[in-house]
């Protein structure tokens, strides 16, 4: 009787073993970036050099989803399609305009995932154009902006918003 106590513990000890480690695999599949807060963004590198703006990035959070319409967008980089239930990245963001006016602003991102590749363009179907999201914030406010990367894979490791233009007080065409 002992010895059937002690198979039966055993096997019980390894599946619990290897049920932790399936857990463990299939959560350390996904990759997941530390989310970008409390910093003040820049204009990209190649606009205006880069320098500070007076946009303040609150919170961000990376998650992997699907397109929920259809749309194309042209722009310098491209012509491009979507279709719902394409897979992509989704960033979501929240900032604060800390100029003296309501303005659109055009964020941008530099996302890479786990080759250190970077993936784009952003295709949001808010923005007239590939390569930016447009968001309206008034003086003082805070405001919510949505990046949407048509990529298949859950393999993102970092990413850095930008201000992709001066701010405006129409929006981009």
């Amino acid at each position: 009787m002992n010895k059937r106590l002690a198979v039966a513990v055993i096997v019980v000890v390894l599946v619990v073993v290897v049920l932790f480690g399936l857990f463990h695999f299939l959560l350390s599949s996904v990759a997941t970036p530390q989310p970008k807060a409390e910093e003040y963004l820049h204009y990209t590198s190649d606009y205006l050099d880069g320098v500070e703006t007076k946009v303040y990035l609150v919170d961000s959070m990376l998650f992997y989803g699907v397109y929920n319409e259809s749309f194309s967008r042209s722009g310098a980089t491209g012509s491009y399609s979507i279709k719902q239930g394409d897979p992509c990245v989704i960033i979501n963001g929240t900032i604060k305009n800390e100029y003296d006016s309501d303005y659109y602003f055009g964020i941008t991102a530099d996302v890479y995932n786990s080759a250190g590749e970077k993936i784009g363009p952003i295709l949001t179907v808010n923005s007239p154009q590939p390569g930016f999201t447009v968001t309206f914030v008034e003086k003082g406010a805070t405001g919510y902006f949505e990046i949407q990367i048509k990529y298949d894979a859950k393999d993102i490791t970092d990413y850095d918003f930008f201000v992709a233009f001066e701010p405006s007080e129409t929006p981009p065409s």
